[in-house]
Order: structure tokens, then C-alpha cells, then sequence
């Protein structure tokens, strides 16, 4: 009986391994950085989420649950001084909540993603201008599967079958999946993808409680880029954990 206990506990963990073992390990020319956070209807404490963007200094910043009066706040932090381009602002109650800020020049794919393909908000696409070649971002936000799981399968499909199409440049899908690696439909879109750094799953929601988070459903994936290490920062005023990851841009 205990054999038998042992072996199912193991088969419920295995599913969670990142397979870490397959990232590349050659030389990279350079490092690129990204800031995921889903911000919870803009509700997060931003003081606290500007100094963190201050602190951290990414490349790329993605909003999630985000609004332009957050923005406006973000910058009166001096927080978007470096971050000089993004992509279209979301309007109140729009069919968009997302938005990346860079420090390179991008241009917007304009609804390559949108709502209905996603079934819900439409996912921001564009093409960064890094200093050692274009890297595709999308900023990611799929239905949550707990009242409407068809939906959240959508959107997940929708997302994987262009990832699938779109392998002409490295990729950075970064946001609030609303997906744990327990998913097989969220395993089938990271196995194509660069394996994240952590071997278990990073918790990152919710958060506010007594409780640590428990569950990882915020994801940096990528591909053509290597991930080099993440770490999460406490925001007050969501229920997300901020994401901060650096990858390394492989040699040509």
C-alpha cells in the first residue's frame, strides 16, 4: 500500500517538471529581460510597482488587467522612463487589458490575436527591435477555466496554433495563462516552447491571504531565447505575483 501511495504521488509530480535538463547551454551574445504582471483591474499599489520596474530595469514590461490612469501614474514614478515604446493603450471596458512597454523600438501586429480567436480579450502582438534582431511578444491573458472551461480552452488553442504558424523570429509569450502545468493543454504549448527554468512550478496566485500562493498560472515561455533565471516580487494590491525573467539571446 505505501509502495502504491509513493508511486501515485510521483506520478501526480511528474507532470509539474519543467525538464530543465533541455535548455541550451551555449554562449549568448547578449540578455534580454521581461516584467510580467497582472496588475488585478489596475488595482495593484503603484508606488510599489514602479519601484519594483525601477529596481528591476527589464527590457520588456507586460500589464496585465492594466489601465491608462495606471500608466499615467507609472510614469509620474519615472518608472516608464526607459521603457519608450508600447503597444496600443487599453481602453475601459475595451476588448483589450494588456499592454508591453519596451526599450526598443516595436511595431504592433493589430489584431492578430484578437478577441475572437481568444474568446475573450484580445492579446497584444509585437515585434521588439532588440539590438541583436526582431523577438516577437505577446502579451498573454487567457479565460480563467472556472466557470467556462470551452473558453479557456479556446483561447489556449488559439494561442498554440499561432505560436505554431509564427517561428520566423525568437518569441516571448508572457502574461496570466490562467493555466498550471497540471494542464495538458498548457503542457502541449510549453513543450514547444523553451522549458522554464524552475523543475516544479513557481506559485504565483493568489496571493493577499494567509497563505503563500499555490499555484503557477502566470508564465514567461519562449522560444529561440534561453531562460536564464526568474524570480517573483510581492505587489500589494493584487492577487498575482510579479514575474522577472532574463533570457539569453543565443549566438547567430
Amino acid at each position: 500500500m505505501a509502495i502504491l501511495i509513493m508511486l501515485t504521488l510521483i506520478l501526480g509530480v511528474l507532470p509539474n517538471v519543467a525538464a530543465p535538463w533541455r535548455q541550451e547551454t551555449g554562449a549568448h551574445t547578449s540578455e534580454i529581460s521581461v516584467f510580467s504582471f497582472n496588475a488585478l483591474k489596475a488595482g495593484a499599489d503603484s508606488k510599489q510597482l514602479a519601484q519594483s520596474i525601477k529596481m528591476t530595469n527589464p527590457d520588456v514590461l507586460v500589464l496585465v488587467e492594466t489601465s491608462e490612469p495606471l500608466h499615467q501614474r507609472l510614469a509620474a514614478e519615472g518608472a516608464l522612463d526607459a521603457l519608450d515604446y508600447r503597444s496600443a493603450p487599453v481602453p475601459t471596458g475595451g476588448e483589450a487589458d494588456t499592454v508591453i512597454f519596451s526599450r526598443y523600438p516595436l511595431s504592433q501586429r493589430a489584431d492578430a490575436l484578437g478577441p475572437e480567436m481568444t474568446e475573450w480579450y484580445g492579446l497584444p502582438v509585437v515585434e521588439v527591435q532588440a539590438p541583436d534582431g526582431p523577438i516577437r511578444v505577446v502579451g498573454v491573458h487567457l479565460y480563467p477555466p472556472l466557470d467556462d472551461a470551452q473558453r479557456w480552452r479556446s483561447g489556449l488553442s488559439a494561442l498554440q496554433q499561432w505560436a505554431d504558424q509564427h517561428n520566423d523570429m525568437p518569441m516571448i509569450l508572457a502574461g496570466d495563462y490562467n493555466s498550471t502545468r497540471t494542464h495538458p493543454q498548457f503542457r502541449q504549448l510549453a513543450s514547444s516552447m523553451e522549458p522554464e527554468t524552475s523543475w516544479f512550478p513557481v506559485p504565483t496566485w493568489p496571493t493577499g491571504g494567509t497563505l503563500p500562493p499555490v499555484v503557477g498560472i502566470d508564465h514567461v515561455l519562449t522560444r529561440g531565447l534561453a531562460p536564464l533565471g526568474q524570480h517573483t516580487v510581492k505587489i500589494d494590491g493584487s492577487d498575482h505575483l510579479a514575474l522577472t525573467v532574463k533570457l539569453g539571446v543565443p549566438n547567430k
